[in-house]
């Protein structure tokens, strides 16, 4: 018995207490992140004509709700996953992305309907310029949740990763929204999903090793 209790000892010794962390902390964090994203985009670029007008364009203002939705339900769950716990279950980002995949599909449809020329030059250059804001902003974001992550102890460093980039991009592309002066719903819808799948990609390959405990 008195080696158990020597054992314990030598175990315990030179442990210390910590803080636990709080969600409602975690959860600011992103927001923070976000805001510093969107202050940055609009010191740099402005807002849209029509968004300064107080006018709101249909197809955008639905698809940058969605986006917006999205982000808040994915960055919540990776606030969640820094707690581990046994049987825990982060579902809630499933249906906003359910609905935000529609988007793409929806604009190919109508592209194809309308005989549109998807590689267009000037598509993909504004596709070009999407994806550069897009992922200047995604990366302030995914920096803050994966500094969370870190002080936390995730248990699914991969499904981590992927809430983290998807997180991150949703913030970006709502972000970009607000600048972005494109009423084509081909290019909100498609080319603001591609910037979507980007992040979220680059969260799932980067992400599993920088977390893991």
């Amino acid at each position: 018995m008195s080696n158990t209790h020597t054992l314990i000892d030598e175990l315990v010794c030179e442990l210390e207490p910590v803080r636990p962390l709080k969600q409602t902390q975690g959860f600011a964090v992103a927001i923070a992140s976000a805001g510093l994203g969107l202050s940055a985009m609009i010191g740099l670029f402005g807002i849209r004509a029509d968004l300064a007008a107080g006018q709101f364009e249909p197809s955008h203002l639905i698809a940058t709700g969605l986006y917006l939705l999205l982000a808040t339900a994915s960055a919540g769950s990776v606030v969640t996953m820094s707690h581990p716990r046994v049987g825990a279950v982060h579902t809630g980002w499933m249906w906003p992305a359910a609905m935000v995949t529609l988007l793409p599909i929806a604009a190919l449809l109508f592209a194809f309907s309308q005989r549109q020329d998807l590689l267009a030059h000037e598509s993909v250059a504004h596709g070009t310029v999407c994806f550069t804001i897009v992922g200047s902003t995604s990366a302030i974001v995914m920096a803050s949740l994966i500094w969370w992550l870190r002080r936390g102890a995730p248990t699914s460093p991969e499904q981590a990763g992927l809430l983290t980039g998807l997180a991150a991009g949703s913030f970006g592309i709502f972000t970009f929204s607000l600048y972005c002066p494109e009423n084509d719903i081909v290019h909100i819808w498609l080319w603001h999903s591609v910037a979507l799948f980007l992040a979220t990609a680059i969260g799932r390959l980067i992400v599993p090793s920088l977390v893991r405990w």
